[in-house]
């Protein structure tokens, strides 16, 4: 057996097979409780993975001897239609999944899952992530084959299987399930023994006879039984594991208070004769559950955003071919494909519209409820809901590469990156953990020495109140619900860190074009120069211009141009068009298209000018600006009253540069035209080396050295990729009032987090001494430590209300 005690070394159940079955574990003969344990032990043995079981902190959710390894299924995964309904990315020699793998409890199972793969040959990227049970592989198929793959997870004694969402949802089901079986225990469990403890606090003259006395006693014992032994397994199974891997975690103390203060109440009750504290330790178990309910709580509730942008993704889609419709399955769509969207469906993939319009509910993407119109070649986003007529698109981009999947991905990426704050704070709570044991000890030493009587009540208490939870839940809980609340906003989160970090920053760089512009062009400056009305004119310009694929056209997009034929319509590179408009031939473009003498008549502007020529007069000529966005001026505004100092670059011509930060009519600290995408870059870095901290947003290629050279960048929703793939932060909606929402919830959330930290170590402060002295029994200690973890969560929770600037 094994010499702490007869359970299996590797799974820790009761070894009650009535056989060992020995496994040598650096240097030492430990004894398994069934075949399967066995060769799950010398499976790591063998690949040299002994240091697994001295960094566990928590036994196997799972044992082999109750595993049910289906390797019919397995090989199932190794179709290729199979596999495609769960890739990642599909290269020509290298393939990626996510898998859901059950069995993670702790740090060392995600090292002996991730070190025991990528020694596998073929299998070039492993990362396992504990707090989602979620592995992404990518391998080679030519060299392995994904079911060898799971069955080298089965043999480490773990379960996996592709990522599905109906999967992932009956684990939370279950662990939700299994967290309230608890919580009802001890909560029926502390309201009744609370019941009884009342006849002792109310006997104030001793009248209650010894029988009702003991009775009383024992009844409270038999309640509070369940209690330790099934409500707090959690704890000290966690404790248990941790001081046998050497190791100290928070449930360590929180397993000494446990035991105990029941089993000192055992004696006492035997013995009849000392205090029992079966309702403190009731009490200390119901509200440590219900503090870290309220974690998993909010913890799912940002896993459903995510889930909530993955949508009831259709699993087919509709063809169109020259012989009609055909139903095939999604990942058999091609870029090129001409496909059927019908009302109520979701749009399959990225693509483009090809009828005259559409109405889609974007909300998935975006968050906002308002219907959108569409028009002919608009882009078409994978996720949007139809919500008018069926329309036929065109796939640009298969669905493992659409805008969901991307989506998907960058919120996968940011749960599973710590911020450096959280880091700090769990590694403040680990030395804080050392510091209650010996604080404990030297109080027993104290009272040991000055008052016997006081010495367990004083410890106990000592324990209970300075468990370390309210600690250890300051920073997660506050960055999972922001991460949450960014999401339901619209702001996606790349890199957690930018959540804090933009809180500190001092300066807010913009682009100009797609940035604080839509990217879209609007009229300006207009004179009709013939003896047409200027509806007409216009009409002639919007007619030929609807022809032309320059971003100018969006100009005259809202234009009515039914009244109007166009024929005969040619393309003249570099200066504009000619066609012929209700049988009348014209010219428009740029001032090319103006003959000697009619250069008089040539705009003195920067802006994009357009005249309009035919018989060899000028009817009229105008100039086009970019459109400013609607939210611009005042989410400006209000980023300038938080103390922000603004500044807009831009490659376009410093006149046009100044007349848009004019029209603004909003005061901008500094603005500059002209500049290269290394001049950006540079401009950034200059503001950092003088004790800056600089925030760009831009939507183009050429603003992605400056982002990069930030320390955090805002991608728009219209961004290239290569710029979304490498922000920190994406924008899901047209809105710029989002930058400032960022901000605003970074803001709240650094505040929150040092209230929950300054809190934390206040009640410590405050309570310490008090226990050390003897002024707090151990059920106000409870009642304490359990308030003082339910602040820090609900003070976290604060962030899931809609925050603006």
């Amino acid at each position: 057996m094994n010499e702490l005690d007869n359970s299996c070394f590797h799974c820790g159940l009761p070894n009650d097979q009535g056989q060992d079955f020995p496994v040598v574990i650096n240097e030492q003969t430990q004894y398994m409780c069934c075949p399967g344990c066995q060769a799950v032990a010398e499976s790591i043995v063998t690949m040299g993975l002994t240091d697994y079981y001295q960094f566990r902190e928590k036994l196997p959710e799972v044992s082999p001897r109750n595993m049910d390894v289906d390797v019919e299924q397995m090989l199932f995964y190794d179709h290729q239609k199979v596999q495609e309904r769960y890739l990642k990315e599909d290269t020509s020699h290298h393939k990626s999944i996510a898998l859901m793998v059950t069995g993670i409890v702790c740090s060392a199972c995600t090292w002996l899952i991730e070190t025991r793969l990528s020694k596998i040959v073929g299998i070039s990227q492993v990362s396992v992530n504990q707090s989602t049970s979620r592995a992404v592989v990518r391998w080679d198929p030519e060299k392995i084959a994904l079911s060898d793959i799971l069955k080298t997870i089965t043999s480490l004694g773990y379960q996996a299987q592709p990522y599905d969402q109906s999967l992932k949802e009956e684990h939370l089901v279950k662990e939700k399930k299994r967290f309230l079986q608890r919580l009802a225990i001890a909560g029926l469990g502390m309201m009744q023994v609370m019941m009884y403890s009342l006849g002792f606090y109310l006997d104030l003259n001793a009248e209650m006879s010894d029988f009702n006395w003991n009775l009383l006693r024992w009844v409270s014992l038999l309640i509070s039984t369940p209690v330790v032994f099934y409500a707090a397994s959690p704890f000290y199974l966690s404790a248990f594991k941790s001081l046998k891997n050497k190791a100290i975690n928070m449930d360590v103390p929180v397993t000494v208070a446990i035991f105990g203060a029941w089993f000192a109440s055992c004696y006492a009750t035997l013995v009849s004769q000392g205090e029992v504290y079966f309702d403190s330790v009731s009490m200390f178990v119901f509200f440590l559950l219900t503090g870290r309910y309220l974690q998993m709580i909010a913890i799912h509730k940002s896993g459903r955003v995510l889930e909530e942008r993955i949508g009831t993704q259709p699993e087919t889609a509709i063809r169109l071919t020259d012989s009609g419709e055909e139903r095939l399955l999604l990942e058999d769509v091609q870029a090129g494909d001409m496909l059927l969207v019908k009302s109520g469906q979701q749009v399959p993939c990225d693509g483009t519209l090809i009828d005259t319009e559409a109405q889609l509910d974007e909300s998935i993407l975006t968050g906002e409820s308002t219907p959108v119109w569409k028009s002919t070649l608009a882009n078409l986003a994978a996720g949007a809901v139809n919500i008018g007529d069926s329309f036929r698109m065109k796939v640009t981009q298969r669905v493992e590469n659409s805008t969901l999947a991307n989506i998907v991905r960058l919120l996968q990426q940011a749960r599973e990156t710590k911020p450096r704050i959280q880091q700090i704070a769990d590694k403040v709570a680990s030395y804080f953990v050392i510091g209650i044991l010996v604080l404990a000890t030297a109080t027993a030493i104290y009272w040991q020495i000055n008052d016997t009587d006081k010495v367990f009540a004083t410890v106990l208490a000592v324990l209970v109140i300075t468990c370390p939870c309210a600690l250890s839940l300051a920073t997660p809980v506050a960055i999972t619900t922001a991460l949450g609340r960014m999401t339901s906003q619209a702001v996606l989160v790349n890199n957690t860190s930018a959540l804090i970090n933009l809180n500190h920053a001092t300066d807010i760089v913009f682009d100009k074009t797609g940035t604080l512009t839509t990217g879209r062009f609007v009229l300006d400056r207009f004179e009709n120069l013939s003896n047409d009305s200027d509806e007409m004119i216009l009409a002639i310009m919007a007619s030929l211009e609807n022809r032309s694929e320059h971003p100018i056209s969006s100009a005259f997009r809202s234009i009515d141009t039914k009244a109007y034929t166009v024929e005969s319509v040619s393309r003249i590179p570099g200066i504009g068009l000619e066609g012929e408009v209700n049988g009348r031939n014209y010219l428009i473009g740029n001032e090319l298209i103006l003959s000697d003498a009619q250069k008089s008549l040539k705009l003195a502007s920067d802006d994009l000018c357009l005249y309009l020529v035919s018989d060899g007069n000028c009817l009229a000529r105008l100039s086009v600006v970019t459109e400013i966005r609607d939210d611009a001026v005042e989410t400006l505004n209000r980023l300038k009253t938080r103390g922000l100092k603004l500044h807009m670059l831009s490659g376009d011509k410093s006149s046009q540069v100044a007349k848009m930060a004019d029209s603004l009519s909003f005061d901008i600290d500094r603005v500059k035209g002209g500049v290269t995408p290394e001049e950006k870059m540079a401009y950034i870095t200059e503001l950092q080396s003088r004790g800056s901290l600089a925030v760009m947003v831009g939507d183009g290629l050429n603003d992605s050295p400056a982002m990069a050279a930030a320390s955090v960048s805002i991608a728009m929703t219209r961004a290239t990729d290569i710029t979304k793939v490498n922000a920190d932060m994406i924008l899901m909606s047209e809105h710029l009032a989002l930058v400032g929402d960022a901000y605003n919830i970074s803001v709240k959330t650094r505040r929150i987090i040092k209230q929950n930290l300054v809190w934390a170590i206040s009640y410590n402060l405050l309570g310490v001494p008090l226990a050390v002295v003897g002024m707090i029994t151990p059920w106000i200690a409870a009642l304490g430590m359990s308030f003082s973890s339910l602040i820090v969560v609900l003070n976290a929770l604060r962030l899931s209300k809609k925050a603006k600037v």
